[in-house]
Parts: C-alpha cells; structure tokens; sequence
C-alpha cells in the first residue's frame, strides 16, 4: 500500500496493526444493538434469508432509506460465520473499517510530509481517540462512508502525486463505496472540504496537469455508484423518488440544532481534548519548514470549511461530526510531531501549559478511576475484589509517572504525548471491557426484572410461527430475531401465532394462549411473548 516503505514503516505499523485490534475490538460486545444497528442487522438477516441481495427490506417492507453497501458487508459476514445473531460478530466489520482508517490516516501524512514518526503519532492518536472507538464498535451506516471517503482523498492525492492511473481508479472505487454507503452525505462533508483547502493552499497546478484522471475518476464513481439507485428506480420508481422526498425533507426539519451544535467536538476527543483545543488555535502560529507550513495550514482550513459546511445543514447529529474528528487527528498529529523532540526549556509559554493541562488531566483520570472502581463497582459487587486492586494498581502506577514526569520533567513530553495515547487504550481494554458490560448485567437483577430472561435468548431461538404485534418497535424485530407483523382486525390469521407483547380483545374470543413466556428487554422494560392457537369451531 505505501511505496518504497522503510524500516520504520515496518516498525511502526507492527505497533499500530495490534493497537488498532486492541482498540477497537475490544468493546464490540459491550452494549445492545441500538435503532440504527438494529436496522442494519434486521436488513441484512432479510437478505440472506431471501437470498435477495439487491433489494433491502426492512422487517419486509423495502428499504431504500439507506444505500446498501454496509448492509451487503453484513450480510457477507452472517453467511460467512453461519451466524444472525452475535452482535459481536456482526460488529466485526466496522471494528475492521476502524483498523483501515488508521491505516489510511499513516498513508495519508507519509504521502503528505514523507514522515515516517509524524505518520505514526498522527495514526497512534487516531486509534486512542474516544469518538472513533465508539464508531467503529457500532455496525451502521457512518464509519463506512467516511472512512471510504477519507481512502478515496488519500488515493486522490497520491495520484495528484505521481499521475499514476490507478490511484484515482482506487479513489474513485472508494468514493463510490462511500456514496452506497450514506449517498453524498459524506462527498459534503468531508471530500469537498478537502477539495476547496487543498486547492486554497497547494494550487491547482496538479488538477490541471491531472484533468484527464480526474475526469475519470469522477466517471466511474458515478457509474459505479449509480448501478444499485437506477436498478431500484426502474424496479419501483414511485416508491423511490417518494423515499428520497421524505429524505430531503428529514434533513431540514429533523434533529435542527443551531450552527455551533459541533463545537463540543473537543469532548468527544477524549483524552486528547486539550490538544485539540490547543491545535485549532495555535497550529497556524507554529514555527515550521514550508513543507510543514503548508501542510498544518492545508489540515488547519480542511478542519475549518468542515466545521463551516456540517454547520450550514439543519440535520445534525454526532456522528454526522465524524469529519471533524478525522481533521482534528491530523491537527494534533502536527502539533505532537512538532513538540515530540523539542526540550522542556525550549517550549514556549502555551506550550508548557499545554504539557502541564495534559499531566494533571491524566493523574486525575488515573485517580478517579479507582474511585468510581470502588464505590460503583466493588461496593456493588460489580467488579471482583481481585480485578479491583489490579486496576488499582495498574492506574495508581500511571499517576506516579505521571506524577515524578511532573516533577523532573526528563521525557515529560514524549511521556504525556505517548501516555495519554496508552492510558486511552488501558481504559478501553479494562475498565469499559469488563466494568461497563457488568454495570449493564446488573440492570437485569433490579426487582422488577430479576425474575425474567434477557431477550437475547428470543433471538438466538425465534418462534416457528409468525408474529403479530399492535404496538412494536423495530429493535424488537432484531430482539426477537424474526419478522413482526403488524395486527388488524382485517386480517386472516393462520391457525397457531405468537402475539409480540399484549393480544387485542377480538384475537382472545377466537383463540386460546398455550403459553405466555416474559422476559426482559435492553431498555429494561418487560415483555410478553404469547403462543396462541385458535379454537375449535
């Protein structure tokens, strides 16, 4: 993937490949499936039990709302693993699209700077920064389009590079992929951003000596891109042009929030919140080599005309921010190069302060942690006494790094730069990985829900016959592992059924409950599953 790659690529990747896993593979069966995943999941089990892979249903009702590539990629994986229902498994594939952006992000600032150190720390920050991890620990619709996006830029400059035919083939696939993956949502938000600032500080020199290429590639993003949409306009073309209408107007009169709605990006960075806070600021007053000049200015107005462009459009939603997050990465991946190898007494004033926020914030953390492991997790038998005093110890250590680095300032950059990364990963392996998943197994011991199953176990053994409900939503299609029919009073209804929570009156005088199973739900509400037959005549 990297031309002429050196031993240090080597290196480096060795790191970042494991740390990616680590990561993002670390949390995938923490949480239940949410609307969107469930949507994503209901869809793709269609597909492979239809064996229809071109026309997506939704609880058998069609599906155009969403392009279908994520959906295909899912329904690839439960043919693959012979499994419809393990959430962590059917997780697998956005954790991987994870592994590749950090992958991308490297490519990206070596094609850019031919770094090798600043392609690692900028990678390195991407795989520790919290609103990634969770991203890519969610199989919908959003980490695939930018992250096929981002690819698509990343092969678009190489070829601006060295003119060479196959990568903007390579970016016009991906940009392609993108646009199946969430429309051109994500061509808005994040290509023609990259487009303006990249123009704005490089020139348009090599568009012009790449005219043709471009041309090309934009040609067969279309054509590739256009297959799966003209295929359902033919096929159903009133239903499609009225779902794309209800979809203009969802973007301008659902989820409004006002202009500065993405400004909270700098929580969402986790660990590195000060960082980016400072390099939004600072980044254009570094003093750099013109290479690295134009490359911090270039990143700098890429983040800026997103925030801008995100900003314009009524719909928002945080995961819609994703741009912003990629950009900030590469931010603060100039602002880490550039402090890495530079001397405590070298530093300017801000930047001092910048190390010394970031210290007392990472002993804080490494503090309050065993605290919340002490009186939310042991004292309420969440959390063994053994596993407790191991991340006692474990994160006390980290505070007398911090802590003594505070105090002799030998290495305190290259500490904080590469502790703050490390304490991220260390959270995300042990106190989300085993503390959040049994904070969320003790729901199901409160009084009202200790006595009824989760319904997990609905799903890994659905029904045999249909379902019926009046009232339902459609994560309780993905909970209950197979279709729910909506109930009228106008429909014949065969012989033996089962009824998704309460039956209707007029359902009663005809047939007869065999069983009423109970059990409880991820939103900790109690369901009924009744199996009905119906009376003899």
């Amino acid at each position: 993937m990297i031309k002429n790659i050196d031993k240090d690529d080597f290196k480096y990747l060795k790191i970042l490949i494991p740390m990616s896993i680590i990561a993002f593979f670390s949390t995938l069966w923490i949480r239940p499936a949410d609307l969107m995943e469930a949507r994503n999941f209901i869809t793709a089990r269609e597909m492979v039990e239809s064996q229809n892979y071109i026309i997506p249903t939704l609880n058998g009702a069609l599906r155009f709302e969403k392009p279908p590539l994520p959906t295909w990629i899912t329904a690839f994986i439960m043919n693959l693993t012979n499994n419809q229902t393990n959430e962590y498994i059917l997780r697998i594939p956005s954790a991987l699209v994870g592994v590749i952006l950090v992958l991308l992000i490297y490519l990206f600032v070596k094609t850019l700077t031919k770094n090798s150190f600043k392609s690692f720390i900028t990678a390195f920050i991407g795989c520790t920064t919290f609103m990634i991890i969770k991203l890519s620990g969610e199989n919908s619709w959003d980490i695939y389009s930018y992250v096929f996006t981002f690819g698509a830029v990343t092969f678009f400059i190489r070829g601006l590079n060295n003119g060479k035919y196959l990568n903007f083939i390579v970016s016009a696939v991906l940009l392609s992929a993108s646009i199946l993956s969430k429309g051109p949502v994500p061509i808005y938000g994040l290509f023609i951003p990259f487009i303006i600032a990249h123009i704005v500080i490089y020139g348009a020199k090599d568009y012009k000596r790449n005219a043709s290429k471009i041309i090309l590639m934009l040609f067969i993003s279309i054509v590739l891109a256009g297959i799966w949409p003209l295929l359902m306009y033919i096929k159903y073309p009133d239903i499609f042009i009225n779902v794309l209408l209800k979809e203009k107007d969802t973007w301008t009169t659902k989820h409004t929030e006002p202009w500065f709605y993405y400004l909270d990006y700098f929580v969402y960075m986790g660990v590195w919140i000060f960082f980016s806070i400072f390099s939004l600021f600072k980044i254009y007053k570094l003093n750099l080599e013109n290479r690295e000049k134009n490359y911090s200015k270039f990143i700098f107005w890429w983040n800026i005309i997103i925030i801008i462009s995100l900003s314009l459009v009524n719909m928002k939603k945080k995961r819609y921010g994703i741009p912003i997050y990629i950009t900030s990465i590469l931010e603060i991946g100039v602002i880490c190069n550039y402090l890495y190898n530079k001397s405590w007494e070298n530093l300017k004033r801000s930047e001092k302060y910048l190390i010394y926020f970031q210290n007392y914030f990472l002993i804080i953390i490494s503090l309050a942690i065993p605290i919340v492991l002490l009186f939310k997790g042991y004292s309420k038998n969440i959390i063994s006494l053994n596993y407790m005093l191991f991340l006692i110890a474990i994160f006390f250590s980290f505070d007398l790094i911090f802590f003594f680095t505070l105090l002799k300032k030998r290495n305190i950059i290259k500490y904080t730069i590469l502790g703050s990364g490390i304490l991220m990963l260390l959270i995300n392996l042990t106190v989300n990985c085993y503390f959040d998943k049994q904070y969320i197994n003790t729901i199901f011991d409160e009084p009202i829900t200790k006595n009824y199953p989760n319904i997990e176990i609905v799903r890994e053994n659905p029904p045999t016959y249909n379902i019926y409900s009046q009232d339902y939503e459609i994560e309780d299609v993905w909970r209950v592992g197979k279709k729910i029919h909506q109930y009228n009073s106008t429909i014949n209804l065969p012989k033996k059924i089962v009824f998704w929570d309460s039956v209707p009156e007029k359902v009663l005088e005809e047939y007869k409950i065999l069983k009423q199973e109970k059990y409880v739900k991820d939103d900790k509400k109690i369901v009924e599953i009744n199996y009905l037959e119906k009376l003899e005549v």
